[in-house]
């Protein structure tokens, strides 16, 4: 049996690393069972970024995936960059029937300047998914790439860099690939609820666990194999408090802007897609305060997790449908003429499809309707013939390495994923900045108009700065 990386062995394989002299395996495509479908000088050579609680999902997606081949990972903190390391290593070595190497770093720029790396997928906190994804493309690379991003200033520069690189660059999202939502799609753009008027999305609250969280809310010390500084990176260095690091830093404004713009990447980008307005956001916003259950809540600036838990608000569209978003359990819904249709459950992945009628359920596409999926099938996860196993069946990977060799264009660009973020950042400046005022977005503009514009173009979900030395103004001076 093969032994756990130890302390000893990661630190002398790092000091390796630096001299440039570690070149991980190439295995056979054969080798690892594989029937050489995909021959080793064709695979995309992957370097992870990010090994946190969720690069499992996404590695393994990778492990699964024949067309792609983890070379390197990356993360400032040496146990979780251990922990990936190993179960990267374990499943190429089961599968070749010999010993493999994944080189480990901390700084994720050696990473990205390796030349032999084809793309990195960025899974990181969401104050570091713009400036990393940035500085990858201009260093040749293609990305995938957690969302969202953390303001919509910094949305718009992602798209900028996307589209003047041409690197292929994937919004990290699997629900496109499911089944059961591109049905939900295919219902609303087919006609079948008759003129579209409401839609509803529920998303979790999260951070209300306060009470359950066993790690201190009070300053400490930093672990000696953290490297905080980096960790940090961008964001204001604020002084090391468990509580708001690992698995819940997404409760503190400084990383993040909360539950919302997290699940609202998949919810609200279901809802853009079945209103066929994947670059065009909706144009005003306003929060709802009817519900005590929903009202936002932020609490001090200096708590560790100042976000607030609950919110509520409405989006408006240009067509006249609107969006209301607010905090339960899980679900999306279109209301229209002739109907609804509801998907419900812990996720998009796994949630059930209920409507007004049979005859909604059990409607197909034919020929000549609208198939969103049509052009999927190849990446698709399937949950109606109970064959939906992510990672095996296909999902974001297997799209993600498609658009790589055949040039497709991604089904979540930068620019969708920005456009989405800004649905979402916008409810957020609504109910933070305005107590739930109303704000309009002009999408030419990129910026907010007409009543509280001034205040909203101000707000940290529009832009903040940076801190030196990582911004984009370094970006250039990082590419070797």
């Amino acid at each position: 049996m093969r032994k756990e990386t130890t302390r000893r062995q990661f630190l002398g394989t790092a000091a390796i690393i630096g001299t440039g002299l570690l070149i991980p395996d190439l295995i056979p495509a054969s080798a690892l069972g594989r029937d050489g479908k995909t021959a080793p000088s064709q695979r995309i050579r992957m370097g992870v970024i990010g090994c946190g609680g969720h690069s499992r999902w996404n590695i393994n997606l990778m492990l699964h995936n024949p067309e792609q081949q983890i070379v390197a990972l990356c993360d400032p903190d040496e146990s979780h960059l251990i922990a990936r390391k190993d179960m990267v290593e374990k499943f190429y070595a089961k599968e070749s029937g010999r010993s493999y190497s994944a080189d480990p770093y901390k700084d994720f720029r050696d990473l990205v300047n390796r030349k032999d790396i084809d793309a990195v997928d960025i899974i990181t906190q969401d104050h570091w998914h713009v400036l990393m994804a940035v500085f990858a493309m201009k260093a040749g690379k293609h990305v995938i790439c957690e969302k969202p991003v953390l303001t919509i200033e910094e949305g718009k520069i992602l798209t900028e860099i996307q589209k003047k690189t041409g690197k292929v660059y994937l919004t990290a999202s699997q629900n496109r690939t499911v089944d059961t939502n591109q049905f939900l799609v295919n219902v609303v753009r087919n006609g079948l609820l008759g003129d579209l008027k409401r839609i509803k999305i529920l998303l979790p609250s999260r951070g209300v666990r306060r009470e359950k969280e066993k790690r201190s809310f009070k300053v400490s010390p930093i672990p000696k194999n953290f490297d905080y500084e980096l960790w940090t990176g961008p964001a204001p260095m604020l002084p090391y408090i468990p509580a708001r690091i690992h698995d819940t830093w997404r409760y503190n404004i400084a990383y993040s802007g909360g539950v919302l713009p997290d699940w609202g990447a998949h919810y609200i980008n279901l809802a853009l897609w079945a209103l066929d307005s994947d670059t065009d956001p909706a144009v005003a916003y306003f929060g709802n305060g009817d519900n005590p259950k929903t009202k936002w809540n932020y609490p001090d600036p200096e708590d560790p997790w100042n976000y607030s838990s609950t919110f509520d608000y409405t989006a408006v569209f240009k067509s006249g449908v609107s969006m209301r978003v607010w905090n339960e359990s899980p679900a999306i819904k279109f209301e229209g003429t002739k109907g609804w249709i509801m998907a419900k459950g812990p996720s998009l992945y796994a949630s059930d499809l209920t409507a007004s009628s049979d005859k909604i359920l059990s409607w197909r596409p034919g020929p000549h309707d609208i198939d969103v999926g049509k052009d999927l099938q190849y990446c698709m996860v399937s949950r109606t013939d109970k064959k939906g196993l992510p990672g095996v069946q296909g999902g974001e990977h297997v799209h993600f390495t498609h658009c790589i060799k055949t040039g497709q264009t991604p089904y979540y660009t930068a620019e969708m994923g920005a456009s989405n973020d800004v649905v979402s950042l916008a409810g957020l400046i609504s109910m933070k900045d305005l107590n739930g005022g109303p704000i309009q977005w002009d999408n030419a503009k990129k910026a907010f108009v007409g009543k509280n514009a001034e205040i909203a173009n101000k707000s940290v979900f529009m832009s903040r700065p940076q801190r030196d030395p990582w911004t984009f103004d370094h970006v250039d001076s990082w590419i070797r």
